[in-house]
């Protein structure tokens, strides 16, 4: 797994594997009240890992100025049908706040995030970055981060 801040957007990328909990800790270390764009090989936080997101969201909620600020959105990009249709009926219970998209539609992900067009090529640049960085850990279950780019 590996993450990068553009703007007040984060972009996080998986591969087919599952992140380790030292990445996903580092990664809730990182996370800020932002939406996120994922992109995803098939990998997904578990069950435990997904506990700690909510948590981290329900601390960020509670600082002051966050519950009036726009609720995050998370975009993940992914060529599995069964992943999309997963996302689908979560965003039925969540209020819109999950999407998925095909590989292709990396375009209506961001609008779908309220990404401003200045930042479009900063993201899909970052989605490439993170993936050629993944590629070359090979597995060495090292989180990789990028400093901000925004």
């Amino acid at each position: 797994m590996a993450f990068q801040k553009v703007g007040d957007y984060f972009v996080l990328v998986h591969t087919a594997m599952a992140p380790t909990d030292e990445e996903w800790d580092e990664w809730m270390q990182h996370y800020t009240y932002a939406s996120i764009l994922v992109v995803t090989d098939g990998g997904a936080p578990t069950a435990s890992q997904r506990k700690r997101m909510k948590m981290r969201v329900d601390e960020l909620r509670a600082l002051p100025g966050v519950p009036n600020r726009k609720e995050p959105k998370v975009a993940t990009v992914t060529a599995s049908s069964f992943v999309r249709g997963v996302l689908t009926a979560l965003r039925w219970f969540y209020h819109d706040a999950y999407a998925a998209f095909p590989p292709d539609h990396i375009n209506q992900a961001l609008t779908y995030l309220d990404v401003p067009p200045r930042y479009h090529i900063a993201m899909k640049t970052a989605v490439q970055t993170l993936r050629m960085q993944l590629k070359k850990a090979k597995g060495s279950g090292q989180t990789r981060t990028m400093p901000d780019e925004g």
